[in-house]
């Protein structure tokens, strides 16, 4: 398989999952100000977390003064200004599934560019400030989109290297999302002097699109639990433990000789990623070596991503060289 071919489907995989996740996030906070009448300062420290877990808090303040809604949502969904922002996600996964026509089922390109052509090109020309609620829809129609494609990648790609670089890709974008919110929400609870086992985890929950997984094995929302569950759970598809297992099964897949040098590269950053995680107790730290140690974790996912993109000439767009 090509090289840019690799590229632009891992780059798909890692657009469309980031995506995915935004809107998830957005529609969390924006449905908290819907059952608060718009009442902003109510959820400003939620606020703050959605900025940093979807961009970042000190890029968006070189552009705007404060954090009022209006202007962050715009930032978060339509801004030139904003790399992450979702209008340049999506347009980002139709150049790459554009690309990558012969190597994806043709309903998924067909699908990818109708939704960027119509709908995306829709909300873009409302008059500002959009309707929270016009914003839920969208939001809603990008998550039901998303969840399409993946049913069709599921469903009727063979099971060979475009599908796995595409894995590779979803998988590490995924773990490398959950660990950064966790990341994120230890911060703003560290400020408030409470010990993890006194935090709520519920926002947390929500925003990982874990509550109802969650809450069928626990019966306490403690933010220590929620993030034991989100860190260590072998079962639930969004918890970092179950991300790294995918990224180890597809690594395998790509690499058929396990005696490549390239196998044995990969294989032991992911099998110390797999051990550190395994052996984190959780209940022996203080907020302190919780928030380091996950600042870790996430440093190895990254340098893994790093390695994984080097060895196999994976290139974010915006770094191409």
């Amino acid at each position: 398989m090509l090289s840019r071919v690799a590229d632009a489907l891992y780059w798909m995989a890692r657009y469309s999952e980031r995506t995915q996740t935004n809107a998830h996030i957005l529609q969390v906070q924006l449905l908290n100000m819907l059952e608060q009448s718009g009442q902003e300062h109510d959820y400003i420290d939620h606020w703050e977390a959605v900025l940093n877990i979807c961009a970042s808090k000190e890029e968006y303040l070189a552009n705007y003064t404060t954090i009022r809604v209006n202007p962050l949502i715009d930032y978060l969904l339509f801004s030139e200004k904003n790399g992450n922002a979702l209008h340049a996600t999506l347009r980002a996964i139709r150049e790459n599934a554009r690309v990558t026509r012969d190597s994806i089922p043709t309903e998924l390109w067909e699908i990818q560019n109708s939704f960027y052509l119509t709908k995306q090109q829709s909300i873009l020309k409302r008059e500002r400030p959009i309707p929270l609620i016009a914003l839920q829809d969208f939001l809603q129609d990008v998550r039901k989109t998303l969840w399409m494609e993946t049913g069709l990648i599921e469903g009727s790609m063979d099971r060979d290297l475009p599908f796995y670089f595409m894995q590779v890709g979803k998988w590490l974008e995924r773990a490398e999302k959950t660990i950064r919110m966790i990341v994120i929400i230890v911060e703003q609870q560290k400020r408030t002097g409470t010990s993890l086992l006194e935090d709520d985890g519920t926002f947390l929950l929500d925003l990982s699109a874990a509550r109802e997984s969650f809450m069928r094995k626990h019966r306490q929302t403690n933010l220590l639990t929620v993030i034991r569950y989100l860190v260590q759970d072998a079962h639930f598809p969004c918890s970092v433990m179950f991300c790294v297992k995918k990224i180890e099964e597809a690594i395998t897949a790509i690499e058929h000789d396990s005696l490549s040098p390239r196998f044995l590269t990969l294989q032991s950053d992911i099998s110390s990623l797999v051990l550190a995680i395994d052996h984190i107790d959780f209940w022996q730290m203080t907020i302190e070596e919780t928030l380091k140690m996950m600042e870790e974790r996430l440093s190895q996912c990254m340098a893994f991503s790093d390695a994984f993109s080097t060895i196999y000439h994976l290139y974010e767009p915006s770094v191409q060289p």
